[in-house]
C-alpha cells in the first residue's frame, strides 16, 4: 500500500511543489526585508526627478502651443472673415487656405496631434492633423468638438483659460480652446502622445495623469481614481493597492491645467537595480534554474511522457486505427489505469464498429433490393395487359415484337447491379419507349442530346426511366402525340464533376398539389401514401448509392411545354465488375 502512495501522481506533485514553495519564499523574504527600506528612498528620489523634467518639458511644450492659438486667435483677420464672410465667396475659401497653411506648419513646430478652428455662425469646420491619425479617430474627435461646442458644454467656468482633459470615444484627449467672436480656436493631443515620449517602454504602463478630482484620466487605466491625499508630498511615502499589488506613489502637479502627472512603481520594481546584492542574486538565480530543470525533468518524466504516450494513441484513433495501444507499465498508477482503460475502450470499439459496419451494410443491400423489386413488378404488369390486349386483337406480330422488347426489359432489370452507366439506361430507355410505341403506335417520340462524355457516367437502373414511363403512364392516349427530351451536361462545383440530366414532355405537367409535395423531396421519398411509387424509388435508391447531400431532383412545368425533372448527381465513371459466383 504505501508503495502505491509513493507511486502516485499527486503525492509526488504535492511534495514537490510544497517544497519548492518553501524554498522561494525564504529566498525571497530574506532578500526583501534586507533590500526594501534602502531601495525604497532611492526609487523615489530618482522618479520624482525624473517626473520634475517631465513636468517642464510638458509645460514648455503647452506654454509655446498656447503662446500660439492665441496669437492666431487675435492677430489674424483670417477668423472673422470665415465667421462672416458667405461660404461661396472667394474671399472666405482664401481664409479658409491661409487657416489651413497655418495650422499645417504650426504640426511640424508643436508637439500636438491636431488643430481646429469652429465658426458657429456658418457651422464651419477646419482642423489638419498628424498624417499617421485614423480617420475614424478624427472623425470622432470632430464630431465631438462640434456637439459640445454647439451646447455650449466645451468651455466651463472650470477649464476656460486651461487644458483640459476630454474623453472622447473611450480615449482621453488634452484640449485648449479659445474664443474669439463666434469662433473657437484650439489644439488637442492624446494623452497617450502627451506622455509617451516622456517615458520609457518600461514605465510607460505606470505613469498616469490625474485631474484635481482623483480621477485618472489616461486610456487604459489600471485604476480608475486615486484619493487626493496620496499625491501630497508632506505625508511621506504613500501607497496604493492596484490588481493586489501595493505601488508606491509619486506625483508632480502641472502648471498649464489642474493635472497631475503620477507614476505607480509597484514594490516587486524596488528589487530590480540591488547592484551590492548581485552575487547574492546569482547564487539565488542558480538555485531557481536549478530548480526548475529539475521541475522540468521530473514533470517531463511523470506527467508529459505518459500524456504524450496517450496523446499520440488518441489521434492514431482518430484517424481511423483500431489498432492503437499503449503500454501501461513504468508510469504512475493513474496513468496505468488510465492507459487499460483506453487499450480495453480500443478493443471494444474495434468489434462493435465490425458489427455496427457489417449490420448497416446487410440492411442497406437488402433495402436496395426491394426497392429493385417494386419497380419489376410494376411495370411487368402493365406489359401483361399490353400482351392480353394484344392477344385479344390476334395482332401476334406485335405481341412477337412486345416479347422480344420485355425479353430484353428483363434481362436488363434482373441482371443490372446497384449501378450502371448512362449508355446502358438509354439504350433500356429506348426499349422501353419501342414497348410503349406499340401499346400507343405514332403517339410516342423520343429526343436525346447527350454529350459523349457522359455515357460512360455512373448511375442507378431505372433512373431515367421511371420519369419517362411516368410521361406514358399519365400523359400518352391514343391519337395524341408526345414528345420526350432528355439530355445531358457536366457543370463543375467546389466539391467536383457533376452531371446534370433534363426530362421533359409535351404533356399536361404535374398538377399544383403533387409540385408542392415535390418541394420537399426527402418528406416525399418516405411518405408511404404516395402513389408515385417510381419516383419515391428513384430517390430513395439515389440517396443509398450516392449519398442524400450530393443528389439533386428538381420538378417543375415547364413553359409552354409540360413537366420537366433537373436531375444532379456526381460524375464517377463506370467501370464494369466481374460478378463471381
Amino acid at each position: 500500500m504505501s508503495h502505491i502512495r509513493i507511486r502516485s501522481l499527486r503525492v509526488r506533485l504535492g511534495a514537490f511543489i510544497i517544497l519548492i514553495f518553501i524554498l522561494l519564499i525564504a529566498l525571497m523574504a530574506a532578500n526583501n526585508i534586507i533590500a526594501f527600506r534602502e531601495i525604497q528612498s532611492k526609487i523615489y528620489d530618482s522618479m520624482k526627478e525624473t517626473l520634475t523634467i517631465y513636468q517642464n518639458r510638458l509645460n514648455a511644450s503647452f506654454s509655446t502651443t498656447e503662446k500660439y492659438l492665441k496669437n492666431y486667435a487675435y492677430d489674424d483677420g483670417d477668423i472673422r472673415i470665415i465667421d462672416k464672410s458667405d461660404l461661396s465667396s472667394e474671399q472666405y475659401f482664401s481664409s479658409v487656405y491661409h487657416v489651413q497653411k497655418s495650422f499645417r506648419s504650426a504640426l511640424s513646430i508643436y508637439a500636438m496631434d491636431g488643430f481646429f478652428l469652429y465658426s458657429l455662425g456658418g457651422d464651419t469646420f477646419i482642423e489638419e492633423t498628424q498624417s499617421d491619425s485614423a480617420y475614424n479617430t478624427y472623425k470622432n474627435i470632430q464630431n465631438e468638438i462640434c456637439r459640445k461646442l454647439k451646447l455650449n458644454t466645451f468651455l466651463t467656468k472650470e477649464n476656460n483659460g486651461k487644458w483640459f482633459p476630454v474623453k472622447i470615444n473611450g480615449k482621453y484627449y488634452l484640449f485648449r480652446v479659445i474664443q474669439i467672436h463666434n469662433s473657437y480656436i484650439g489644439a488637442w493631443i492624446s494623452v497617450k502622445n502627451a506622455l509617451q515620449p516622456l517615458v520609457g517602454k518600461e514605465l510607460n504602463q505606470s505613469i498616469l495623469l490625474i485631474n484635481d478630482k482623483g480621477v485618472v484620466v489616461s486610456d487604459k487605466p489600471p485604476i480608475k481614481t486615486l484619493p487626493m491625499e496620496g499625491l501630497s508630498e508632506n505625508n511621506g511615502y504613500q501607497y496604493t493597492v492596484v490588481n493586489s499589488v501595493k505601488n508606491l506613489i509619486v506625483s508632480c502637479q502641472m502648471d498649464f491645467g489642474r493635472l497631475y502627472i503620477v507614476s505607480l512603481i509597484p514594490e516587486n520594481q524596488f528589487f530590480m537595480d540591488i547592484n551590492k546584492y548581485i552575487p547574492f542574486l546569482m547564487v539565488v538565480f542558480l538555485i531557481v534554474i536549478c530548480l526548475m530543470a529539475l521541475t522540468a525533468y521530473i514533470i517531463n518524466r511523470w506527467v508529459i511522457h505518459p500524456l504524450n504516450y496517450l496523446n499520440t494513441a488518441i489521434y492514431s484513433l482518430k484517424s481511423g486505427n483500431l489498432e492503437a495501444q499503449i503500454k501501461a507499465n513504468g508510469v504512475c498508477i493513474e496513468f496505468e489505469e488510465v492507459n487499460n482503460a483506453f487499450n480495453e475502450m480500443v478493443s471494444e470499439i474495434k468489434t462493435l464498429k465490425i458489427d455496427v459496419y457489417e449490420e448497416s451494410l446487410s440492411k442497406q443491400q437488402i433495402h436496395i433490393q426491394y426497392l429493385m423489386q417494386q419497380i419489376a413488378p410494376h411495370f411487368l404488369i402493365n406489359c401483361l395487359n399490353m400482351a392480353y390486349q394484344l392477344a385479344e386483337i390476334n395482332r401476334t406480330d406485335l405481341m412477337k415484337m412486345m416479347l422480344k422488347d420485355l425479353s430484353q426489359y428483363l434481362r436488363y432489370t434482373l441482371s443490372s447491379g446497384q449501378t450502371v452507366s448512362l449508355k446502358q439506361e438509354i439504350m433500356h430507355v429506348e426499349n422501353y419507349i419501342e414497348l410503349s410505341k406499340i401499346r400507343y403506335p405514332n403517339s410516342i417520340t423520343l429526343y436525346t442530346d447527350f454529350i459523349p462524355e457522359t455515357m460512360h457516367a455512373t448511375v442507378i437502373p431505372l433512373l431515367i426511366q421511371n420519369f419517362v414511363e411516368n410521361t406514358v403512364k399519365y400523359e400518352v392516349m391514343l391519337g395524341k402525340e408526345i414528345a420526350v427530351h432528355i439530355s445531358s451536361s457536366l457543370i463543375q462545383k467546389e466539391s467536383g464533376t457533376f452531371i446534370a440530366f433534363t426530362i421533359w414532355d409535351t404533356g399536361c405537367g404535374f398538377n399544383k398539389e403533387l409540385l408542392e409535395r415535390l418541394e420537399d423531396i426527402e418528406q416525399y421519398s418516405k411518405d408511404p401514401s404516395t402513389k408515385h411509387i417510381g419516383i419515391s424509388n428513384v430517390l430513395q435508391r439515389a440517396s443509398l448509392i450516392f449519398g442524400p447531400e450530393n443528389c439533386s431532383f428538381h420538378f417543375s412545368n415547364r413553359p409552354e411545354a409540360g413537366a420537366q425533372i433537373d436531375i444532379e448527381l456526381p460524375f464517377i465513371p463506370f467501370f464494369i465488375k466481374e460478378e463471381l459466383f
